[in-house]
């Protein structure tokens, strides 16, 4: 593929992501959480409860780091820890009802965004955003089952 294409490709998602972002600004301007809790609070989303540990592996990064972000998130009221019944050395973390909440607001408020400037794309058009997002995911699959 010409590296013009991929530009090209590069600028339009620096277009999209700059006018999501600015739609969605309000919401985040109001939050008192830094950018790693919210990634870290999207892991558990996806993932559901974890160990610590897993905190470390997905960031890249020691356990008394990932155990001081589980704790900044505890104490935000964005998660719960205990203990793991089967084995008490290992901590669990989970979301908590408040930080299920707020991811929901973070992305359904940007869903709903997104919904709105779909709704005013052709059925054409719309089709081949969805054909252009699809064989984004798969090649990001297929990139993050080569690296595994």
């Amino acid at each position: 593929m010409p590296q013009s294409s991929v530009d090209d490709a590069l600028a339009g998602y620096r277009r999209f992501h700059r006018a999501l972002m600015t739609s969605t600004a309000r919401k985040w301007r109001d939050l008192d959480i830094s950018m790693q809790q919210v990634r870290a609070m999207h892991v558990l989303r996806d993932e559901g409860e974890v160990p610590v540990g897993r905190l470390a592996e997905v960031f890249g990064f020691g356990m008394p780091a990932a155990s001081l972000l589980a704790d900044r998130l505890v104490r935000a009221g964005y998660a719960e820890r205990h203990d793991d019944a089967s084995d008490r050395r290992r901590v669990l973390i989970r979301l908590s009802r408040a930080g299920d909440r707020l991811m929901t607001e973070l992305i359904e408020g940007s869903q709903a965004h997104m919904r709105r400037w779909m709704s005013s794309l052709s059925p054409d058009e719309l089709e081949t955003v969805a054909r252009a997002w699809n064989l984004m995911a798969a090649a990001a699959g297929e990139r993050e089952k080569a690296t595994a």
